[in-house]
């Protein structure tokens, strides 16, 4: 059960449209949270009541600890957009962009006692924002290491210069890859986003000015 101060709180997490959740001061025990950052943290209901950095060790030397003391220490509030979060999920660790912020709660003597986390998994902006600044070497570590299905398509002909295994997964289910989108963007020049089986597709045209389009980025997300 949460600090009963903390109360009037619930209601606003379980509604929260964003994913949501609330740590105690005291070694940043959760206190509670909604579906949506079970989702994101990949985890189940029983770590309320254990403190963060046991059910995500994985935050041990990355700085969002250290931001959570900040905003309890100063009780001003704290926010990131595409920040990078290395997460342990479904038995990997992955890196995933994240807009967040941590707001303090205050109780008696106007004293922070928890820090309320409201985040969203921005993966798909982000990496259609690396895919326009990335070089060609780049693009393909992105795409390898990127914790969504994507594959790079290069050339005229469309061959697949780059595929990660979250998109062959993809491919093994639907069996399919639609071509006629990829040579539409690939001779238009221009995005498109097509909704199909639960995913969103976004097709993102590579290269430009004087040697044109080079190739095509397919990024895939579950709607």
């Amino acid at each position: 059960m949460y600090d009963k101060t903390l109360r009037p709180y619930a209601q606003l997490v379980d509604g929260a449209p964003l994913a949501t959740a609330i740590l105690h001061r005291d070694t940043f025990k959760l206190e509670m949270l909604n579906q949506q950052m079970l989702d994101i943290w990949n985890q189940d209901s029983r770590i309320v009541g254990i403190p963060l950095l046991e059910f995500l060790p994985e935050m041990v030397g990355q700085r969002y600890p250290e931001y959570l003391k900040q905003v309890c220490d100063t009780g001003k509030p704290f926010a990131e957009q595409g920040a990078q979060v290395m997460l342990n999920r479904y038995g990997n660790q992955e890196c995933v962009y994240m807009d967040y912020s941590f707001t303090p709660i205050f109780g008696e003597n106007n004293k922070t006692t928890a820090v309320l986390i409201m985040a969203t998994d921005v993966c798909e902006r982000e990496l259609n924002r690396l895919i326009v600044q990335q070089s060609r070497r780049d693009l393909r570590a992105l795409v390898m290491s990127a914790p969504v299905p994507m594959c790079i398509f290069r050339g005229a002909n469309l061959w697949i210069e780059a595929v990660n295994e979250h998109m062959l997964d993809v491919w093994k289910s639907t069996q399919k890859i639609n071509t006629s989108i990829l040579k539409h963007v690939f001779h238009m020049g221009t995005p498109y986003t097509l909704q199909e089986g639960g995913l969103k597709f976004s097709y993102t045209p590579l290269g430009a000015g004087i040697r044109g389009v080079e190739g095509v980025c397919v990024v895939a997300s579950y709607s």
